[in-house]
């Protein structure tokens, strides 16, 4: 009797290491929502054309979350027939033309410097920070009543060489 207690004991600890607990972890919805956008604004602009055969999302800041989702969406999706590429920034320095490149709020405060840096590369710029759109951004995210919007530059879009859909347009909260 004691050695099947001691097997069942046994057992029950090493069946820990088994289990995934990352699903009782909570989710972090607003990082979720937001990789869903960014993969459908890569899908809904016209790009200039690339040599490439991938497509490059970029974030400047501090998110793991929402690198995580990126990633594991550019595990199973792309863009036309180029692979995505997630990348992640922790200094204008290092961004080396990506076809998105989103600026975490932590990060806001270089704006103007981003902008300068990626002048005409056909880099989709999004933000998170209330007068972003104006300031520059081509794609500003806000909360409105609880939900995730956005805003959209559509100057600043075609300055970049982009191409703006009217599926976007019309989502759009607000276009400048």
């Amino acid at each position: 009797m004691r050695k099947i207690f001691i097997i069942l004991i046994s057992f029950l600890l090493f069946s820990f290491d088994l289990v995934d607990y990352s699903m009782y972890q909570k989710d972090d919805l607003p990082s979720k929502i937001k990789s869903s956008f960014i993969y459908n604004f890569a899908k809904s602009f016209e790009w200039p054309d690339s040599k490439t055969d991938q497509f490059s999302i970029a974030i400047l800041g501090d998110n793991s979350n929402l690198i995580n989702y990126l990633t594991e969406m550019s595990n199973t999706k792309m863009i036309g027939t180029k692979k995505i590429i997630v990348k992640s920034y922790t200094s204008v320095s290092e961004i080396n033309k990506p076809e998105i490149l989103y600026i975490l709020p932590d990060k806001s405060s270089v704006l103007p410097e981003v902008i300068s840096k990626i002048k005409g590369k056909g880099t989709l710029l999004i933000t998170e920070k209330a007068g972003s759109a104006s300031a520059g951004a081509a794609i500003n995210f806000v909360i409105v009543n609880n939900n995730i919007k956005f805003e959209l530059n559509k100057t600043s879009a075609g300055k970049a060489g982009l191409v703006v859909s009217s599926k976007i347009e019309s989502m759009a909260l607000k276009v400048f």
